[in-house]
């Protein structure tokens, strides 16, 4: 059997990858490129995804925060003669108590609402008599804004808002006029009554927010609830 000289072996040494090889190489190299692509992708979403989480549990702390504020400076119903908490389809509207010590009565109507899929806060100008705030509360109860309100949105990706109230002895109402009866006399019935309502021992304990809110694209909407003390 003739055995290969040295020329010859150097020969086939050099003559490299063929074809068939390339091609199984660049196949494996296109397989390893479509998987590392997908795994960043993956972990590029993933990231995103929890950023965007991650803001939106911000957002809700920040509503969670204003809002407890908003209670525990509930205007005394008694001081207003009024109700100082109504709800609404998507609305809920509050009366700030703005006094200062030892100063005369300062009040501030207040409106968390629905604005399309955001939730927005706003806050009327204080005032310091009965009749400005009822005309606030009336502005707010509108679906436009009006020039001298306060508007700010604390919460997006919102699709549904609801509200009630704790009223002592009654417990939790979620109806405006039951809310109104609880809070007053329902035997003052005359004209002056109704104009000046006879203060009773009732008083509002606590207000309780319910928000169904999306924490991600693609998620189903989630319920949130915040029940705030008044201090009252």
């Amino acid at each position: 059997m003739k055995r290969a000289t040295c020329s010859e072996r150097r020969h086939a040494a050099a003559r490299g990858f063929t074809l068939l090889e390339m091609l199984v190489a660049i196949t494996l190299l296109a397989v390893m490129a479509v998987i590392g692509w997908r795994a960043l992708d993956s972990l590029t979403r993933s990231r995103e995804r929890l950023t965007d989480h991650d803001a939106r549990l911000d957002a809700l702390k920040v509503l969670y925060g204003q809002f407890q504020s908003d209670c525990e400076h509930l205007a005394n119903a008694d001081q207003l003669q009024a109700s100082p908490v109504e709800v609404g389809s998507g609305q809920v509207l509050m009366v700030r108590d703005r006094r200062e010590e030892n100063q005369p009565p300062m009040w501030q109507a207040l409106s968390y609402r629905l604005e399309g899929n955001a939730l927005v806060r706003l806050a009327a100008p204080p005032v310091d008599n009965r009749a400005a705030v009822q005309s606030a509360l009336l502005g707010l109860r509108q679906a436009g804004r009006q020039a001298n309100v306060q508007a700010r949105q604390v919460l997006s990706d919102v699709d549904g808002l609801g509200a009630r109230a704790w009223v002592d002895p009654q417990g939790w109402l979620s109806d405006n006029g039951r809310i109104r009866s609880a809070l007053f006399n329902p035997a003052s019935t005359s004209a002056s009554a109704v104009a000046a309502p006879a203060p009773t021992s009732a008083v509002v304990r606590a207000v309780e927010l319910s928000v169904q809110a999306r924490m991600g694209d693609g998620d189903a909407p989630r319920d949130f609830l915040k029940i705030c003390m008044t201090g009252l």
